[in-house]
């Protein structure tokens, strides 16, 4: 580090001043001009407390914040202890199922039923319902109601100059619907359907006073707003990093892009009777990858298979990979957000209608149920895919796939084999070259691929329960930290145990 040096006048003689030794208060290290006056000379050196000439701006201090950096907060206002522990003593007083972080770190929280929010340097939570704006209960939602929470922007100022210090989007639930076969009006999946605007997504702004203010996300397709066939938000990732600001949403029908910032409702009468071409601003909705279950997808005998995309992450390379009931792909992001669906072709698509491919899971016949429930990206590039089932109906469970991008081909691995008390696998993330596994009643198993066993995590290694809800991982601090809700509070890891 540079250091501005006052230079006392030499008070001895002038070989005395040319000592091995440096003169007291001077850096060793610092590399000084060569008219510094070290040799009892005067000329140019400038007044006495000017410094030396040429010796450089004081020191800048460190970078500024930067969020949109990996690890460009620092290590942030939170501890940065191994694992901390949030529960009814911060105020915490449901079983979290969700956690994350935006981008002024505030930690966002939700429960099957509330919205939770610590901001830095506060000692509890504030706690949000539908009294204070969310979208949530009778009429909008049906139980368990909310069903994960993730992080956007931090503190910034909206376009009417409004200041707001954080951001998050709350996802909803509410069942998905179908015409009985024989039936000749085509009700489920329309602006007819008793539930088209169930469920979905709030855009949720924290106010400096503390209050929200809440945008609901009702979504539906964007190439004929006649269909609504979005209901359940399953899965959600914010990029913090490469675009900063998109958000993309896995539901039971598709994937949803979102550009929030963009926002804005119809703002006269001509907008208003084509409100479409105002949401086209700033969401496009959706992609999906599709298989058929009775032979290749071609033909009007074809029977299109997908949904429930649990399965979502963002990797380095700027893909977006997807999983869901049948099958996986990845998709890239386009500078036209319109354009991001649907000729901004999959790459790559797994199994039918594209032969060659292979799928990622091998059921009895392709188009089977093999429910992938989450994704994740290792530093090497190897894609992880995990099989697991939330709900009892959705099985079976295939385990562990690992994609091999160079080799085009997958490997496979049995969880019970390194270590896994339970097949059925939640939850999957990637720490640099770590996979973490969560499960639904047995914790965590931190597991390094190409190690033989992984290493098990539960209460007796301090996390407040077992039963693992949505994993969240946030690298825009350092060292980054990792959100395991359970069943008995929020534990929040920032190292994984040796």
């Amino acid at each position: 580090m540079r250091r501005a040096l006052a230079l006392a006048a030499c008070a001895v003689a002038a070989a005395a001043c040319r000592k091995t030794a440096e003169p007291a208060g001077i850096d060793p290290n610092q590399q000084l001009p060569a008219d510094a006056g070290l040799d009892g000379g005067t000329s140019d050196a400038g007044p006495s407390d000017a410094g030396p000439p040429d010796a450089g701006p004081p020191d800048a201090g460190p970078p500024p914040a930067d969020p949109h950096k990996v690890g460009g907060l620092g290590k942030g206002p939170w501890p940065v202890a191994p694992i901390t522990v949030y529960g009814a003593a911060q105020g915490l007083f449901e079983s979290p199922i969700s956690a994350s972080t935006d981008e002024a770190e505030n930690i966002w929280v939700v429960s099957n039923s509330a919205l939770y929010v610590l901001k830095p340097g506060d000692h509890a939570f504030h706690r949000y319902t539908a009294a204070d704006g969310l979208h949530l209960g009778p009429g909008w939602t049906e139980p368990p109601d909310i069903t994960l929470v993730i992080g956007g922007r931090g503190s910034f100022k909206g376009k009417d100059n409004q200041e707001w210090l954080g951001e998050c989007f709350v996802g909803y639930y509410a069942h998905d619907t179908f015409d009985p076969p024989g039936t000749t009006t085509q009700f489920a999946h329309t602006a007819n359907d008793p539930i088209a605007h169930m469920g979905k997504m709030d855009q949720v702004l924290l106010k400096p006073d503390g209050k929200l203010e809440v945008h609901r996300y009702d979504f539906h397709n964007s190439n004929d707003g006649f269909y609504y066939e979005t209901r359940t938000v399953m899965s959600a990732v914010y990029d913090h990093f490469q675009h900063p600001g998109e958000l993309y949403v896995g539901s039971n029908h598709g994937v949803t892009r979102v550009q929030a910032a963009k926002w804005r409702l119809p703002a006269n009468s001509a907008e208003q009777s084509d409100p479409i071409s105002v949401e086209r601003e700033w969401y496009a909705d959706h992609v999906h990858p599709v298989v058929c279950d009775n032979g290749p997808c071609v033909g009007p005998s074809a029977h299109i298979v997908f949904g429930d995309f649990f399965g979502l992450t963002l990797a380095e390379d700027g893909r977006l990979w997807m999983g869901g009931l049948t099958s996986a792909s990845a998709i890239r992001w386009t500078p036209d957000l319109q354009f991001w669906w649907p000729d901004n072709p999959f790459d790559p698509f797994f199994g039918d209608p594209y032969p060659g491919n292979p799928p990622v899971f091998n059921p009895p016949k392709e188009g089977d149920q093999v429910n992938i429930s989450a994704i994740a990206v290792t530093t090497n590039g190897t894609v992880w895919f995990a099989s697991g089932g939330r709900e009892g109906w959705r099985e079976p469970h295939y385990g562990l796939a690992s994609y091999d991008q160079t080799r085009q081909s997958f490997l496979y691995v049995d969880p019970g084999s390194i270590g896994a008390p339970e097949y059925n696998i939640l939850e999957l993330v990637a720490w640099e070259d770590t996979l973490v596994l969560g499960f639904p009643s047995t914790g965590l198993l931190v597991w390094k691929p190409g190690q033989p066993r992984g290493k098990r995590m539960g209460l007796a290694d301090g996390l407040p329960g077992e039963a693992i809800g949505r994993l969240s991982f946030d690298r825009m601090v350092d060292p980054p930290q990792l959100f395991v809700p359970t069943e008995g509070g929020l534990a929040v890891l920032r190292a994984l145990p040796k």
